[in-house]
């Protein structure tokens, strides 16, 4: 074998392997961007089951008082009110 071509097959070996290990780099690249897309898409989706939930609550508790009786519920606790003929009684400790 002449040193020429041990040359050039050295440097063809040397391009193989700078194109593989940048083929392998960019794979890996791609796989972790890829589980960190999915990590972000599973906490979206929790996010969105957790904002779900709350505006159901919410709804519910919108549609609670709009009658007569929720309103005064709402006064009761939240407002510390009383209707017209009754005395609040509160008990320190």
């Amino acid at each position: 074998m002449t040193k020429q071509r041990l040359f050039k097959e050295l440097f063809v070996m040397a391009i193989i392997s700078f194109a593989s290990f940048h083929a392998l780099k960019s794979i890996y690249g791609s796989i972790e961007r890829q589980l960190f897309l999915y990590n972000q898409i599973q906490a979206l989706k929790t996010a969105q089951k957790q904002a779900t939930e709350a505006n159901r609550d919410l709804s519910e508790g919108l549609t609670n008082y709009k009658s007569a009786a929720g309103l005064e519920r709402l006064a009761r606790e939240r407002l510390n009110l009383v209707g017209k003929d009754e005395i609040m009684v509160r008990i320190g400790k």
